[in-house]
């Protein structure tokens, strides 16, 4: 078998399985008379590769045969269903399972030869150099002894090593190599975390690790920027009274820090913010564009900060102009804006009940609806009926997941995730345009106590509509939520979607 024959097979087989753990994803089971008939191949694949790497190993085709990341799931499936499953295609699971094994081994072992006294870095690190370098962060106790990061490491102290070392180094790319020598749980990436700039202990722990290297570059410029603006002290308590009041900042904020973020000279740290980072543009748009319009997103950048950490100025930028391209700047959040208006002295606000469009309410956390309580309660019923949540839900806690002030905890659905996707689509994201999954996932909760994945939902949600399912896919949970929503409201829910899609 030559070299570009080998290359086809595993190409092949990690499309192959890539489609049964697709399938697996939207609806807990793998079709496999769905598939096409050359997946039978996939064992005596694996065994063909396997010799071809014995005669003639090969890094670059270990890290294709790597990249295939859905065996291990595929084969669990097939050993949890061996009685459902034909009996057949077990076996073919089976040899593929075995064979797959074996070249995963011989590529581990390759790896190693290669390698040498530095087998656990990877290969372009694999030297003595950068082995001594990070000995460094070993005995300060950042990194075990296979060269990983410690439980307690900071994705800040982790950029610092890499930094520092790759300087050393005059590696081409900064962080590339230890981004795959720390491959890190769910994919987090530590290159793109940023240096702190008042909470600054973890970071210097790090960096005195390695006094050589001039960490000017790495370290950005913080100018301290605040708000201009003419509105008199009463004016600045009554909205700080008002963001507290609505949890829009934290409820220990005190008025001398608040006051701050309006005087350079009193300045002392960010107020930080309860809500959303877009939520976060439009407040500091409409309190503050009318005196700060060239810095605003400086000033803002350098007076708030969410969970601890700095917004991001791009961000801003980004929230604000969605907000914007939707024409929502005068709906979007109307407590907020009443807020603003009223700091900025702007009468005749219209009332946030009075108002016949619909508002766009902006919790992260809880679902925003229209409907009555016993619209609600009818489809709390309908779904306990139909076994999609757990028995023992309340009517209470149900009412939680759409008004985060009651909240309590999640709601366990029973049934598969792709069909809790397919419901909060159909029921909820008429009223959540979006952000309906990241809802989804924090006010519901699997069988297993796991959270939704949020990816998982969106990607299979373009898989229903790709196949034409979206009317068929569950006909008692479309009829629940046709029932939940009026004829009104998906007319408005339709006419939002092209919005949004636009």
């Amino acid at each position: 078998m030559t070299r570009q024959e080998t290359v086809i097979k595993i190409t092949k087989i990690t499309r192959i399985v890539g489609e049964m753990k697709s399938q697996l994803d939207l609806d807990d089971e793998i079709e496999f008379e769905a598939l096409d008939s050359s997946w039978m191949n996939i064992g005596k694949w694996a065994e063909e590769i396997c010799q071809y790497m014995e005669q003639a190993p090969s890094p670059l085709l270990a890290d294709l045969i790597a990249n295939n990341e859905f065996t291990t799931p595929v084969v669990n499936y097939v050993q949890s269903h061996r009685q459902e499953i034909d009996s057949a295609y077990v076996k073919i699971v089976d040899c593929y399972a075995e064979n797959m094994q074996s070249l995963l081994s011989l590529c581990e072992r390759q790896e190693e030869e290669l390698k040498g006294e530095y087998k656990d870095l990877i290969e372009p690190l694999a030297n003595e150099q950068v082995a001594t370098l990070l000995q460094r962060a070993i005995r300060a106790g950042l990194l075990d002894e296979h060269y990983q990061p410690e439980p307690q490491t900071k994705p800040i102290q982790l950029k610092v090593i890499a930094y520092a070392v790759s300087t050393i180094c005059r590696f081409p790319n900064t962080y590339v190599y230890f981004e795959k020598q720390w491959k890190r749980e769910n994919g987090r990436r530590f290159n793109t975390c940023r240096v702190p700039r008042y909470n600054t202990e973890l970071y210097d722990t790090a960096k005195v690790l390695y006094p050589e290297v001039d960490f000017n570059e790495f370290e950005p410029v913080h100018k301290t920027e605040t708000f201009y603006t003419p509105q008199d002290e009463e004016d600045i308590k009554e909205l700080y009274r008002d963001l507290i009041k609505y949890k829009y900042i934290a409820p220990d904020t005190e008025i001398e820090t608040f006051a701050g973020i309006l005087d350079k000279a009193k300045f002392c740290k960010p107020v930080e913010w309860m809500k959303t980072q877009r939520q976060l543009s439009f407040f500091v748009y409409q309190a503050f564009y009318k005196f700060n319009k060239k810095d605003l997103w400086v000033k803002g950048e350098c007076c708030f900060s969410i969970k601890g950490h700095t917004p991001h100025k791009g961000c801003f930028v980004s929230g604000y102009s969605w907000i914007k391209r939707a024409g929502w700047l005068d709906r979007y959040d109307a407590k907020l804006k009443a807020i603003c208006d009223k700091f900025n002295h702007i009468e005749n606000t219209p009332d946030e009940e009075a108002t016949d469009e619909r508002l766009i309410h902006t919790s992260k956390v809880v679902f925003h609806t229209p409907n009555s309580e016993n619209e609600i309660l009818s489809m709390f019923s309908a779904l306990l009926d139909g076994g999609y949540i757990a028995a023992d839900t309340t009517f209470a806690a149900f009412k939680g997941i759409f008004d985060e002030t009651v909240f309590e905890q999640p709601i366990v659905w029973i049934k598969t995730q792709s069909r809790l996707m397919y419901f909060a689509h159909l029921a909820f994201k008429p009223h959540n345009p979006y952000d309906v999954w990241v809802k989804c996932v924090n006010c519901f909760r699997l069988q297993n106590g796991k959270a939704p994945n949020r990816e998982s939902m969106d990607s299979n949600f373009r898989f229903i509509v790709k196949k034409g399912l979206l009317e068929t896919y569950d006909i008692r949970l479309k009829t629940i939520a046709d029932n939940y929503l009026s004829s009104k409201e998906k007319d408005t829910a339709s006419s939002m979607e092209v919005s949004v899609s636009t």
